[in-house]
């Protein structure tokens, strides 16, 4: 190889790229006519360079997934505490108050048909009528109650409420008012027979029960958990399964206080099931982000 075939070769790299002038190309190609050595080495230039892996790729993409998991995480905890805050505010915004009996909360008019009618004064955004029937007397027995919430005072309009009461010859009909704040029921109309004279409606007792189930549950899991502290693979299902009655006991003192009395049971209980499912799954959230970042600091520690 002499100098000429030096000088071309540290040339080709400009001339594969087409950096080199035009009278540059002419004696480069010109040369690679006449020289095998020199040709063989510009095709070996323009060959495609095989691509060696970077091995420190595979810890950048796993370190990005961990990333991505731990953001897509903490947007999920954020949305599930919105959600729990929303229908816990919901639940207290709409929560029934009950109207006391009084002349001008409702008139109960007959039609011709024979069917009664209760039209609710304007202030009433809700009732619920409850039925029964005695049949030593043959007689309908109707509870009703009438009620507001502050979203209905403030935000909503559902028009003048009135119920209807078909008639039936074959029956008497009476009506009670019922005032849900420890009052006596009020016979609003048909004959008063003295069967249910001085009838108080109380409150369902329906969430001391469970509340006093979720913390019976929370200590024997608690005592499990401590029992089986060296089983890591049981200590898991245990962890997760206590956030089950947590996640009740803290929805119920969220809606609900310390009471445990409701006029409206089932819409209460429904509220407390619904805030507890988003307490759960946001408490489960919340952990696995405290986890993944007491490893991150442990690591980082370590290195």
């Amino acid at each position: 190889m002499n100098n000429k075939c030096n000088l071309i070769r540290d040339i080709l790299p400009l001339y594969v790229e087409d950096m080199v002038s035009t009278d540059t190309r002419e004696f480069v190609s010109e040369h690679l006519e006449h020289c095998e050595a020199c040709r063989a080495e510009l095709e070996h230039m323009r060959k495609p360079a095989d691509i060696i892996p970077n091995t420190d790729i595979v810890p950048l993409r796993r370190i990005k997934k961990e990333l991505f998991i731990k953001r897509l995480q903490t947007v999920f905890l954020t949305a599930i505490l919105a959600c729990a805050i929303v229908t816990v505010i919901f639940g207290i915004l709409t929560s029934p108050k009950f109207f006391s009996y009084s002349d001008d909360l409702f008139n109960v008019d007959s039609g011709a048909d024979g069917s009664i009618t209760i039209a609710f004064d304007n202030k009433v955004t809700g009732y619920s009528c409850m039925k029964e029937f005695n049949d030593e007397t043959k007689t309908e027995i109707y509870q009703i109650n009438a009620w507001t919430t502050t979203w209905d005072i403030y935000s909503s309009n559902r028009g003048k409420q009135n119920m209807v009461i078909p008639f039936d010859r074959e029956t008497n009909v009476q009506i009670y008012y019922a005032q849900n704040d420890g009052s006596e029921d009020v016979l609003i109309y048909g004959i008063n027979d003295n069967a249910y004279q001085d009838t108080v409606t109380l409150p369902r007792q329906i969430f001391l029960p469970y509340f006093m189930l979720a913390f019976l549950v929370l200590a024997i899991l608690a005592v499990l958990r401590f029992l089986l502290k060296n089983k890591q693979a049981i200590i898991v299902w245990i962890d997760r399964s206590l956030l089950f009655p947590i996640s009740y006991m803290a929805a119920h003192l969220c809606t609900k206080g310390i009471s445990f009395t409701s006029y409206s049971s089932k819409r209460d209980f429904c509220i407390i099931v619904l805030v507890a499912m988003l307490f759960y799954f946001a408490m489960l959230t919340g952990i696995s982000l405290y986890k993944a970042k007491k490893r991150t600091s442990q690591k980082n520690f370590e290195d």
